[in-house]
């Protein structure tokens, strides 16, 4: 198996990956965020990147920190440097982490990450060059891959650090079939549907094509038994305990 194959390894169940570490418990996209979901015993977890004015990459999921601090603080994440980034609360008395923290963290207990780079950036090619060259330099036993809505990011990334597997985001408002096609060109290994468009033929031409189909975000328990029985290999959950339960029954599927 190559160092990227890994995503695409035949696995009693679905990985199942916290979504933004668990949303919830604890405030999302904090290190608060990915030790719950280590707690409740999910494979890995999802987070979103972007960079601060200093060039950062943090792990932030809106442009502004608005959402995350409750409406207290509207301003861009890309305004502020890092020292000043780094002191916003952004609930429970958690701060913004940076991405090398959080794979930190995940190396230590043995969990997959999903890095999303956010397409809505003022640079991309920044936040690609980055991104890029840490993850170029990162551990590569350590199972990590990287997933965009923007097919440019994907192809840009893909021939900076060939060997990170990469996954096409799929919205149920864009062009589902245009853009899930978009994998195989670009190189991707993975396409990620939001879950609502994981139906059996869309999953069953994507597997057939050697696409490891991940869905979001994923928190019924009969809906992940459904996606699990059409042969998806990804689930990204709010409530990752909940999930793994639900697929502790009879009839798990031996390839992912």
């Amino acid at each position: 198996m190559t160092a990227s194959g890994w995503l695409a390894a035949p696995r009693p169940r679905p990985l199942v990956l916290g979504h933004r570490g668990v949303r919830g418990p604890a405030p999302e996209n904090t290190m608060a965020a990915f030790e719950e979901a280590a707690r409740q015993g999910a494979d890995g977890f999802e987070l979103d990147v972007r960079l601060c004015a200093t060039g950062e990459v943090v792990v932030l999921h809106d442009p502004t920190l608005a959402a995350a601090t409750g409406g207290n603080d509207p301003r861009a994440a890309d305004s502020l440097a890092w020292d000043e980034l780094r002191r916003v609360e952004v609930g429970a008395g958690e701060r913004p982490p940076l991405l090398r923290d959080a794979l930190a963290f995940a190396r230590e207990r043995a969990l997959v990450v999903d890095v999303e780079l956010k397409h809505d950036v003022p640079d991309r090619r920044a936040l690609l060059a980055a991104t890029a060259r840490m993850l170029a330099a990162w551990d590569p036993a350590h199972r990590v891959f990287v997933s965009s809505f923007d097919p440019w990011l994907l192809a840009g990334f893909g021939a900076l650090v060939p060997r990170v597997p990469r996954a096409q985001l799929v919205h149920r408002s864009r062009h589902t079939p245009l853009h899930a096609a978009l994998a195989l060109p670009l190189g991707a290994r993975a396409v990620a549907l939001e879950r609502t468009v994981a139906s059996p033929r869309t999953v069953r031409r994507l597997r057939a094509a050697g696409v490891v189909v991940c869905a979001w975000t994923v928190n019924a328990p009969q809906e992940a038994r459904d996606l699990r029985a059409i042969d998806v290999g990804v689930l990204i959950t709010d409530a990752p305990s909940v999930v793994i339960e639900a697929l502790a029954g009879p009839g798990q599927s031996q390839s992912t």
